[in-house]
């Protein structure tokens, strides 16, 4: 009887630590089920307030829109950043002229004769390696690089096939182009339509003197003082400054079809947080006419 006894403790042990074995298997499954639907929930409201970011850009930039065809710095969205405390969190971001740097694209378009030459010159008010543009344009070029052995050799091996850009983030694919230099190119830099204008009323100044060599910087700088209290109306008046701040006339030299006084092209970069968890997003936006207003054109987002 006691060993039959034995056996029968034996066994109701085993079945015990079966049992509590499987209780806390179900248990992590249920707990880790829980922190996955948390994690599912906390990225869906950090989707809304992104959300409520971008609809909040577009509805400034349509309002903005029936002031005048005319954008620069002392308009409401070009307030320096917004932050809207929310329950639990925040959201905060920003919004950018894109017509206010220089667009990539111009490189790859055949009609801008003078674009080449105006990105070093930009480089080099920057303070930039011109091997960054040569990097650049190489990048670019129909085709893709001419030399591919830094591209073959890396994990995986990358096959550019060159043209115009959608994106910035394409130029992380250049192996010669440090984070470093990608981030300061991305302050002066960005990718459009190979036909947009820049905005002469919000234009990085060095950018405009590496697109008007014919002109000092000096000059430059003098003539886009203003803007800060009486912004231009019309490209006209602009045009008709830099040739009074000129000794030759430069509407020969110059297509004054690429300047404008108003955008069409933002960017929004917003940054959500919820209970300590952040997201953020960036968004492009394109604003016509009435009836279609602004829409999103593209927008990424990273979720944690």
């Amino acid at each position: 009887m006691t060993g039959t006894r034995g056996f029968v403790l034996i066994n109701a042990l085993i079945i015990v630590a079966a049992l509590a074995g499987a209780a806390t298997l179900l248990l992590t499954r249920a707990e880790t089920g829980r922190l996955r639907l948390e994690v599912g929930q906390t990225s869906t409201q950090l989707g809304y307030y992104l959300d409520a970011f971008d609809a909040l850009a577009i509805t400034i930039l349509n309002a903005d829109r029936a002031n005048g065809a005319a954008d620069h710095p002392r308009e409401d969205w070009a307030r320096a950043d917004y932050n809207v405390p929310l329950d639990r969190g925040q959201i905060a971001g920003q919004i950018t002229d894109l017509q206010s740097l220089f667009n990539l694209n111009w490189l790859n378009d055949q009609s801008n004769a003078h674009a080449s030459d105006t990105f070093d010159r930009l480089l080099q008010r920057k303070g930039l390696s011109p091997q960054i543009g040569s990097a650049v344009r190489d990048f670019m070029q129909r085709g893709g690089p001419p030399n591919r052995a830094p591209y073959d050799a890396q994990t995986p091996p990358l096959d550019p096939v060159g043209g115009a850009l959608l994106l910035m983030e394409q130029l992380r694919d250049i192996p010669t182009l440090s984070d470093n230099d990608f981030a300061r190119l991305h302050q002066i830099a960005t990718v459009l339509p190979g036909d947009s204008a820049i905005n002469v009323n919000t234009v990085d100044p060095d950018i405009l003197v590496g697109m008007v060599p014919q002109i000092t910087a000096g000059a430059i700088l003098q003539i886009l003082a203003r803007r800060d209290t009486r912004p231009f109306t019309s490209v006209d008046e602009f045009t008709s400054e830099l040739q009074l701040a000129s000794d030759e006339d430069i509407e020969e030299t110059l297509d004054f079809g690429r300047f404008a006084v108003g955008s069409v092209w933002f960017r929004v970069n917003s940054t959500a947080v919820l209970g300590g968890n952040t997201a953020n997003r960036t968004t492009v936006l394109l604003r016509l006419g009435p009836p279609s207003g602004t829409s999103v054109y593209w927008r990424t987002s990273l979720y944690p």
